[in-house]
């Protein structure tokens, strides 16, 4: 070998050997960056404990049902939904008082905090205000 051949493959695998520890830091600077977890969004949770319905008898004895419900709303909303428990557990009991024994035991969890989402949105538009929590949760549902 001549030379300029053993200088050109020296410089050819300094080119190369750069070009791979570039690729590298790129790509770990890239997963580092995916791999952050996102900002965590600060929310509180109210809960209203101990709402009890009566159901609707269908020629037996009375049942009942006991709900707790969660609501989910911004730091700064905290104490407006704080003064509206009573009308927020008013509106849980009109909704859930409709139901049967039968109707009551066939909807899951994702079916009552529907049919309560929908109870409170209407109420907010007669009210013509806005909802202070951004979703309602069940915590906890006992039917006897």
């Amino acid at each position: 070998m001549n030379g300029k051949t053993l200088i050109a493959a020296a410089l050819a695998a300094v080119l190369a050997a750069g070009a791979g520890v570039g690729s590298w830091w790129y790509f770990q600077r890239g997963a580092h960056a995916a791999a952050e977890p996102p900002k965590p969004v600060d929310y509180r949770y109210v809960t209203l404990d101990k709402i009890v319905v009566m159901l609707r008898a269908e020629g037996g004895d009375p049942r009942y049902m006991a709900v707790d419900l969660v609501f989910r709303c911004a730091p700064d909303g905290e104490a407006r939904l704080k003064e509206q428990l009573p009308l927020l557990k008013s509106v849980a009991v009109r909704a859930l008082s409709q139901l049967n024994r039968e109707r009551a035991g066939a909807l899951s969890i994702d079916d009552y905090q529907s049919l309560l989402s929908k109870a409170y949105r209407a109420a907010y538009a007669r009210e013509q205000g806005a909802q202070p929590f951004s979703e309602v949760m069940v915590g906890k549902l006992i039917i006897e």
